[in-house]
Order: structure tokens, then sequence, then C-alpha cells
């Protein structure tokens, strides 16, 4: 979420003919310091804030509303596309698994073999040797393929039980169910839990929020990306989702926030990057404050500092005041 564009404050040069112009609509004001006396904005002391007094026609160009409190929803929104109902990494990862088990037990066999006819002088030493090696391949393959089993999010418990079995599972096919897959940053990964819940959009479907929750979480990392891969179980009981489509997945990674929010035309970010708030207290005298401004979510901005529940501060109209504080004097 970013400000509004009439958020960010100009060259002083606009902001001079704006005075002209707000002079002549009737929206000017003598800028005062705290005592009342009207001073020129660029003679106020640094350190008093900023202030205007406006009159009652003045007043109805501007919005005051107390500040209050908002729910910021602690979440994240990535990229992915809808999947396929077999997992092809998963499948084929399973398929190398199985192949490396069956060849380790053959070569295993083969090397019992060996060394039982090397003890009755019925093959030569080399051939024992040949046999070890191709046992010690196997067993090789057998563990490289089980790291890359475990790499995808398969337990210790569930590949020994997928080479017990000797075949692979039959997919989970569901009626009314999507499978969706997002990359996400590495440093969110240990804030997802499975079984999470999870927000899916798609551009085929504008409007739409199609809901589930987290399946699997991969284990590997893209060393260029710094990202993972979470598989998400996604309802979808009309079969609207075909596999490739662009999805955009949400998921929340804590409990939503309460905190002090004011809206986004409430903020104005000045020259020098500091941002601030106009406040009130009788709805005709405006001071300038600077704030701390934190999440952004719907047009709501959090304030982490300068601004308490219940102050008024004004909503609509004051990159307006900024302007007129900030505006040069023409002669």
């Amino acid at each position: 979420m970013t400000l509004s564009p009439r958020a960010h404050r100009g060259p002083r040069g606009p902001a001079a003919a704006f005075a002209v112009l707000a002079c002549a609509a009737g929206i000017s004001g003598s800028v005062r310091v705290s005592e009342g006396a009207p001073v020129n904005a660029a003679a106020a002391p640094s350190a008093q804030p900023p202030s205007l007094q406006l009159s009652a026609s003045q007043l109805d160009t501007l919005r005051v509303a107390p500040v209050g409190m908002y729910r910021f929803p602690i979440e994240r929104t990535e990229l992915g596309s809808v999947a396929f109902a077999e997992d092809p990494a998963m499948v084929q990862a399973e398929s190398t698994l199985l192949g490396a088990a069956a060849a380790l037990d053959l070569a295993s066999k083969e090397l019992r073999r060996a060394r039982l006819l090397y003890g009755t002088q019925g093959i030569s030493a080399r051939e024992v040797e040949q046999a070890v090696s191709d046992q010690q391949s196997a067993a090789a393959a057998l563990a490289a393929a089980r790291v890359a089993l475990r790499a995808l999010g398969q337990s210790a418990e569930q590949i020994d039980r997928l080479i017990a079995a000797g075949r692979i599972a039959p997919p989970r096919t569901r009626r009314g169910v999507s499978w969706v897959e997002a990359s996400v940053f590495e440093s969110d990964v240990p804030l997802i839990r499975l079984r999470q819940q999870v927000g899916v959009a798609v551009a085929a479907y504008p409007g739409r929020l199609f809901t589930g929750s987290v399946y699997r979480i991969y284990t590997a990392v893209d060393p260029n990306l710094h990202r993972q891969t979470v598989r998400c179980e996604v309802a979808d009981p009309e079969s609207a989702l075909s596999p490739g489509m662009m999805a955009w997945v949400t998921i929340a990674l804590r409990p939503p926030l309460e905190a002090v929010a004011v809206p986004a035309d409430a903020v104005v970010r000045e020259g020098d990057g500091t941002l601030t708030a106009w406040v009130t207290t009788d709805r005709h005298r405006f001071t300038q404050r600077i704030i701390r401004t934190g999440l952004r979510e719907n047009g709501e901005v959090q304030v982490l500092e300068g601004l308490r529940p219940g102050e008024f501060v004004v909503t609509e109209g004051a990159i307006y005041l900024d302007n007129m504080v900030n505006a040069v004097p023409t002669d």
C-alpha cells in the first residue's frame, strides 16, 4: 500500500502557485505561532510546529475525523500457480527412490552370493570386489533419493513406509479440490504452518477468492531467490481452476494487529521524507505534527508515534494545509 499521489508534496514553485489559487477560491489563512500572533511561515521558530487558523468558509474544504483503531492483517501475498493433483516433482522423486531401493536390494543379494562363491573358490576376488562396488553405488543412490524426498517435505517415516510398500501411493484426488503452489521468502517460512488458512485469487475470475490451507512446505531453498515452495489445498467445488493458471496466494502469518490508524490522505510526506498530519482541538486552529507510520492496508495507515486515539486530524485536505504553510510569499 502506498500513499495517495496527492499526499506527496512537490517543489516550492507549485506550492506558491497553489497559494495564489487558494486565495482566489477563499482557501487561505494566516500562519500563527502558538501565541496566536500571525507571522510568515518562514519566520516561525523551528522549535514551534506550524499552525493555521482557518475561517468558517475555509473549513468547508476540509474533512476532520477522530483517530481510530484498525485491525491490520499480518499476511503475505505471493505469486504462484495452479498445480496438478499429482505433484510432478514428488512423483519423480518417489519413483527414483523406489528404483534405488530395488537396485540396492539386488546389489546386496549379488554381494552375498559372490562372497559365498568366493568362499568355495567358485569366483575370483575381482568379481567379489565388483559386487562390493555395485552394492556401495546402489546404497549411495538410495541415500541421495532419500535426501531428495526430504527436500520435498517428506519425513523419514513417510519414506520408510514408501520403501516398505514398494509402490507409489495413488494421488490425493478429491472432487472439488484443486492444488496451488506459491514461492515464499525463506524468512517467512518459519511463520507458516501446515493447515494454515490461505486465500487464492486468479486473473481468470476477478474479485473471486478461493480459500484453502497449507498442505506441504518444501524444505529446498532456491539459492538465487531465497524462496521456498508452499503447496496449498484449495476448495474448488466448480472445478474452475486449471493447472497452469497464474495465482496470487495470501497467507496469514500472524493474528491481525489492532493499532492506531488514520486514512492515508491524512498523512503528508514532506520534502525531506518526514511524515506529518494536521491535528485540531477546536476545528479552527490546525497544528502540524510529525508522525511515524507502520503497516498500510485498504487505505488505512498504522501510526506508531505522534497521534493518540480520539484526537482529531484532517483526513481530507491535509496536503492543502501543508501547501499553505510552505507557500513562498509574494510581494
